[in-house]
């Protein structure tokens, strides 16, 4: 992967393989995403990223990301998707590459699945978000 990570960024990963590379699930809506999902990075820095799984369709506590501010790949764009503030996932970048690429996760620094700025949830709406 040749791009950086960073808010707004959406990979497929496999959260088994995000847990085997050291990633921790802060809070879940009940039980953790165990399949192949769609992951929005809300916030980033040198080391990892906070990350939220994110759904195709609604739940109880879901939010909507309209499809018309989602870029990326058709399958991605089309339809709406959904993220609830009680699923937190802390992912360390290499966590994220090794879970991705075990998806065989397409984005590149050319084209990649992303959340609009404008659109994009704020930490402050998660309550397992770290302080600080």
């Amino acid at each position: 992967m040749a791009f950086v990570f960073g808010a707004g960024l959406v990979l497929t990963m496999y959260p088994a393989e995000l847990l085997a590379y050291g990633a921790t699930c802060l809070g879940s809506d009940g039980d953790p995403v165990e399949s192949e999902t769609y992951f929005l990075c809300l916030e980033s820095d040198a080391s990892g990223g906070l990350w939220t799984p994110l759904h195709r369709t609604r739940g109880q506590d879901r939010e909507p990301i309209p499809e018309d501010n989602k870029t990326g790949f058709p399958e991605f764009v089309r339809g709406h998707s959904y993220y609830s503030t009680r699923e937190l996932w802390q992912v360390p970048h290499k966590a994220a590459k090794k879970a991705s690429a075990a998806c065989a996760d397409k984005s590149g620094p050319k084209l990649a699945n992303r959340i609009s700025g404008r659109w994009m949830p704020t930490l402050d709406k998660f309550p397992a978000a770290p302080s600080g």
